[in-house]
């Protein structure tokens, strides 16, 4: 017997195999990926609006419990330290004791009660025709009533097409989640 016939057959690939196996990974991961960062950012979206409905309804219950006005209002106070309204809410805010209802937070008189960071890089905040950011003031009475109607919008980065969230806010103060209610501007 000679040498050659002893040898076991090769159990390796060959490079047309090689390359049918890549050209299918490169194909199912260019499918995968977009849907994928769809989830990702849909997932980022819903953190950000129910953080950002958990600060109102703290406005709220606050005004109710200490029997007077709390607001809250844009601040970049989580990176300044800077007790200040200004800015957009996209920048972060902060809610506040309110005692003459006004965009000043007055030492010895108004506290801060909790900050919160800003939105993430390329999110916004915006009104329901998506035409402005917001910075006014969302203000709560004693008795938890805002007396003015308003939406906020909630969008993801304008490459990434993720249906917007809104929370509602009625007229007596009740805030509410509401899916694709406004408009992003898409970029």
């Amino acid at each position: 017997m000679d040498r050659m016939s002893l040898r076991a057959p090769s159990a390796g690939l060959t490079l047309m195999e090689l390359m049918i196996v890549l050209a299918l990974v490169a194909l199912l991961l260019g499918l995968g990926v977009p849907s994928m960062q769809k989830l990702l950012h849909g997932n980022r979206l819903r953190a950000e609006a129910h953080r950002l409905l958990a600060a109102i309804n703290m406005t709220r219950s606050e005004a109710v419990l200490r029997n007077g006005p709390v607001s809250m209002c844009p601040s970049a106070m989580a990176r300044t330290g800077r007790a200040e309204c200004s800015g957009v809410y996209a920048q972060g805010w902060i809610v506040f004791s309110n005692a003459d209802r006004d965009r000043v937070i007055d030492p010895g008189i108004d506290e801060v009660l909790q900050v919160f960071e800003a939105l993430p890089p390329g999110y916004s905040l915006t009104n329901r025709s998506g035409t402005r950011e917001l910075s006014d003031l969302i203000s709560y009475l004693p008795d938890g009533s805002s007396r003015k109607n308003r939406s906020l919008v909630i969008c993801s980065p304008p490459q990434v097409p993720v249906d917007s969230l809104s929370i509602v806010i009625n007229i007596v103060g009740r805030p509410r989640l509401a899916k694709d209610w406004g408009q992003c501007a898409r970029g």
